[in-house]
């Protein structure tokens, strides 16, 4: 909200109404004197006026009762601009602190599994569809996700609700990096991303393709999801299934972000992945593969 507006009505011959455009903490309540009053400054500052005998008071409106000694005529004018001083100030302070709150980000690194990827968790949702991008993806149309790539060591950008992990090329450590493309992020973020990026519609396809699927991929993928995801998001990559094959018993899982390429991975497959199908989906999974995104 850019600026304060304030409309004044005089009601009758003894009521005149001051509105205005947002809300002010306060509860709908009428003093008769400027003691009971006085835990609302702006309307105990009404009482000044000698001619106001009452004052009614809400969040967005003000209702004046005055003594029969002036015509509100004559003075609605200038009440109005007496009300309208002092909201400002409210108005200004409201506003200025409401903007600093949305502004504010919070991002910090975290290390993963693989040496290549740093994870830049944010304070905030970014996004509830993955973005997974490599250098040189034509058909990537995110300014944010381009405007990483302006970095040369940066390869492959992954981004996921509220987090970002950037693969580095090769020759190319974090060591020398993480400070600086950290703060570059950060001022992205707070100036120029677009905060709308989720499209429920799209996760809502999503779900919806599932329910076409055999009733034992749907098991692996209520494992993948409940189990699986949440921790492979801890360090900053995510497990998408593929394709299950019932007569070979073989499931095919795609790994993005920090999984995919990492010298982990594969330990992480065999010992943790495919273990935990085997035991919740029993007798229908023997051996899990891995494609990198």
């Amino acid at each position: 909200m850019d600026k304060l507006i304030i409309e004044s009505n005089i009601v009758n011959d003894d009521l005149a109404s001051f509105k205005w455009n947002f809300n002010l903490d306060a509860d709908d309540k009428k003093f008769n004197t400027v003691e009971e009053a006085n835990d609302i400054p702006i309307a105990r500052e009404m009482f000044y006026l000698p001619f106001i005998k009452s004052v009614s008071i809400s969040k967005n409106e003000m209702v004046l009762e005055r003594f029969d000694i002036v015509s509100w005529v004559d003075v609605i004018d200038e009440v109005e601009k007496i009300i309208e001083k002092k909201l400002q100030l409210i108005f200004s302070d409201k506003f200025k602190m409401n903007e600093k709150k949305e502004n504010i980000i919070t991002l910090y690194a975290e290390s993963t599994p693989n040496p290549k990827v740093m994870k830049f968790v944010c304070n905030k949702l970014l996004t509830k569809k993955i973005h997974e991008v490599k250098r040189g993806n034509s058909s990537n149309k995110s300014n944010f996700i381009n405007s990483i790539f302006s970095f040369d060591y940066v390869e492959q950008v992954f981004l996921n609700d509220n987090y970002i992990s950037v693969s580095l090329s090769e020759n190319y450590n974090w060591d020398s990096h993480v400070n600086n493309f950290r703060d570059f992020l950060k001022e992205k973020l707070e100036k120029e991303f677009d905060f709308s990026l989720v499209d429920k519609k799209e996760v809502e396809e999503n779900n919806s393709n599932n329910q076409s699927l055999d009733n034992v991929s749907r098991q692996i993928i209520k494992v993948i999801d409940e189990y699986i995801k949440p921790s492979v998001a801890m360090d900053g990559g995510n497990i998408l299934f593929k394709q299950y094959h019932p007569k070979e018993k073989l499931v095919e899982v795609v790994l993005q972000g920090a999984c995919s390429g990492c010298p982990s991975s594969t330990i992480t497959l065999k010992n943790g992945i495919e273990n935990m199908l085997k035991e919740m989906v029993p007798g229908k999974v023997e051996t899990v593969s891995a494609i990198n995104g």
